[in-house]
């Protein structure tokens, strides 16, 4: 009777400790999966693509409930240059993602739930190597595959198109800031705050795109690659930028972007995917003594610029800075109704994004008349024209001469 008790006590131990086991286990796989449950799956994989070579350092596979950034390192062992497209697919849930080189963003966009979702054209130089980092970017949870797409040839790209129909220079021919550019200067380089950009000044007359059967005007091209357009004309009912309902001077929380949303949702709803969530400046700053950065750069010093020295948004419609209204071809002091940004069409003053001056709970911005010359001192409760201006895509391929009569448009 005594054996027969130590037996099951003997057996009684061996299930005690096989349960602890059991949950010992659970207890150490399930912190695995909150510490791994917001990564990628899988081990660093190689793939060959003609005669690139990629490495996904962390994994193809991702699902992730934060912010994120991944890894991935491709060479070209072909002795010329080779073009490709990163590849999301089986995307669900919603994010973000912006691709870095050298930590320079190279191209960025809205991730969302599609078998597939391709990012802008790339270019490797013969026997070169790159290792890009992936940031996506999650308020939730999103999931699927990365991959790259190799393609023997490169599109030819909106911006493309519009360096190979212009001669390119390296400084206009009037004094930004202080002329009035009455003549067409053509396609300027500069820089903004992702790289290099080029602006129109002056009396162009190739800068016209047909868009949703309306006529917009060529800004400039974003140092990302995309392209700005400004309507030809205004919308048809003046807004103000806040208003005594909704004080909010910061432009995503303002009146103005919301009607501008609006007008994108009835006018472009249909051809949002050729448009680009691009950065927009939004230059509200200003000192402890309400002395605004932008009064400063443009009244006093005269040196507008494409780099932006207020606070960027993230917008799929806004409205042009005081600086690209006076590198367009407008002065501080004086009409100018021969630049491209004059229509004679216009029967408002036009707001845009930029402060002038102000207090709490007021502000003042700067205006373009329908003369083309600047306002000053418009407070932006005053309804006023509105002249929405897109980016579009970097991949978009266009026909036509960019002439009133032949604008550019999309190919299909």
């Amino acid at each position: 009777m005594t054996l027969v008790k130590l037996k099951m006590r003997f057996i009684y131990k061996i299930i005690l400790f096989m349960i602890a086991l059991v949950l010992a286990l659970a207890v150490v796989l399930g912190s695995l999966y909150y510490k791994f449950k917001d990564s990628v799956f899988g081990d660093s994989a190689i793939d060959a693509d003609g005669y690139l070579s990629i490495n996904y350092l962390d994994g193809k596979r991702f699902n992730l409930n934060s912010n994120r950034a991944l890894k991935i390192s491709i060479t070209n062992s072909d002795n010329s240059v080779k073009y490709y497209r990163f590849l999301f697919s089986k995307v669900r849930g919603k994010g973000s993602y912006k691709l870095l080189y050298n930590n320079t963003v190279v191209t960025e966009g809205d991730l969302k739930p599609a078998d597939e979702i391709l990012t802008d054209y790339l270019s490797i130089d013969a026997s070169e190597s790159k290792t890009y980092s992936l940031e996506v970017y999650t308020d939730s949870n999103i999931k699927g595959t990365l991959g790259i797409r190799n393609t023997e040839e490169k599109l030819n790209t909106f911006a493309d198109t519009i360096l190979q129909n212009n001669k390119v220079k390296s400084a206009p021919t009037t004094k930004v800031g202080i002329d009035l550019a009455f003549e067409d200067e053509g396609l300027i380089k500069d820089v903004d705050d992702v790289g290099p950009s080029y602006y129109f000044r002056g009396k162009v007359e190739n800068n016209y795109v047909s868009f949703g059967d309306m006529l917009w005007r060529i800004v400039r091209i974003n140092g990302d690659g995309s392209v700005r357009l400004i309507l030809d004309g205004e919308t048809s009912s003046i807004a103000s930028y806040w208003t005594d309902e909704n004080k909010n001077m910061d432009y995503k929380s303002s009146n103005i972007h919301s009607f501008l949303l609006s007008w994108l949702n009835d006018n472009l709803g249909d051809l949002t995917d050729y448009i680009a969530s691009a950065k927009f400046c939004n230059d509200i700053g200003h000192d402890e003594d309400w002395t605004f950065h932008a009064n400063t750069r443009i009244l006093v010093n005269n040196i507008p610029a494409l780099s932006c020295a207020g606070t960027q948004v993230r917008s799929a419609i806004g409205l042009l800075s005081i600086d690209e209204v006076i590198l367009a071809g407008a002065n501080t002091k004086n009409s100018n109704k021969a630049f491209y940004l004059y229509n004679s069409d216009l029967a408002n003053p036009w707001v845009t994004m930029t402060a002038h001056s102000g207090s709490e709970g007021s502000l003042t911005l700067f205006m373009v008349n329908t003369d083309g010359s600047l306002e000053t001192h418009i407070v932006g409760n005053l309804n006023r024209g509105v002249r929405p201006v897109i980016n579009l895509k970097k991949n978009i391929e266009m026909t036509g001469d960019g002439t009133i009569n032949n604008p550019w448009t999309i190919v299909e």
